[in-house]
């Protein structure tokens, strides 16, 4: 990962902090750290260096859409939904990408992060095949970045030991909800329910930077976006 990708991970942390620290001046106080993101779009500063490396991967400037312009496409399940970052190339939709964080609360907020990515995913893929979302060389990718805060309570083990009617898959068994959250980005992956996947962890109070996954780097999440701009071309 490059240096501005690094910066602009720990800036989110940043501008996470004081939109906290805004909404305790105001006397506004949202249920636990649910204040740092109501603050505003966190993740623009992600999007924005994730917008410049796809234009210097070949993509042009006025194609590539993060804020400013309508980023909501038809859905086949509801009838659309907004993605983070958006890129085309003549008229035609290349990458669909949705931007996600999980800062606290790491329970809920892992079992909720899996069902939005699942849902987005399935919903996106019928309304490309039932031509909701037209293509003429190859169908839209669909990428997902997701960003972990790195502390004691995403790094310590969840609870795998809930009744089940079925036995857990073992691949959980004493994982922490960052390592579930691995797996869940690494599963998104392989089942091709998106195309192109990146998942970080972040310490911003060590200045920590992690890419657990080999497979699933920042690098690679940009490669697999530019080899469809690469087969468009073609």
């Amino acid at each position: 990962m490059h240096k501005k990708m690094e910066t602009a991970l720990f800036q989110m942390y940043r501008n996470l902090d004081a939109a906290s620290q805004r909404q305790v001046l105001r006397g506004a106080h949202d249920q636990g750290a649910r204040s740092q993101v109501t603050g505003g779009k966190h993740m623009n500063v992600i999007a924005d260096v994730i917008r410049d490396d796809l234009i210097s991967c070949g993509f042009k400037e006025d194609c590539v859409y993060y804020e400013n312009g309508c980023l909501r496409l038809p859905g086949w399940f509801r009838p659309s939904k907004s993605w983070d970052l958006l890129a085309f190339e003549d008229e035609n939709l290349l990458a669909a990408i949705e931007l996600k964080s999980i800062n606290s609360s790491f329970g809920n907020n892992a079992n909720n992060r899996a069902e939005e990515a699942l849902g987005s995913a399935t919903d996106a893929a019928h309304a490309i095949k039932n031509e909701l979302i037209p293509y003429k060389t190859v169908p839209p990718m669909l990428g997902f970045v997701l960003v972990v805060r790195l502390c004691d309570e995403s790094m310590k083990p969840g609870n795998s030991t809930q009744p089940s009617i079925y036995p857990v898959d073992e691949v959980f068994a004493d994982s922490s909800y960052m390592q579930r959250l691995s797996i869940l980005c690494r599963r998104l992956l392989s089942e091709r329910l998106y195309q192109a996947v990146w998942i970080v962890g972040v310490d911003p109070a060590n200045k920590i930077i992690v890419e657990p996954e080999t497979d699933l780097t920042y690098e690679k999440f940009l490669a697999s976006i530019h080899s469809q701009l690469i087969i468009h071309q073609a």
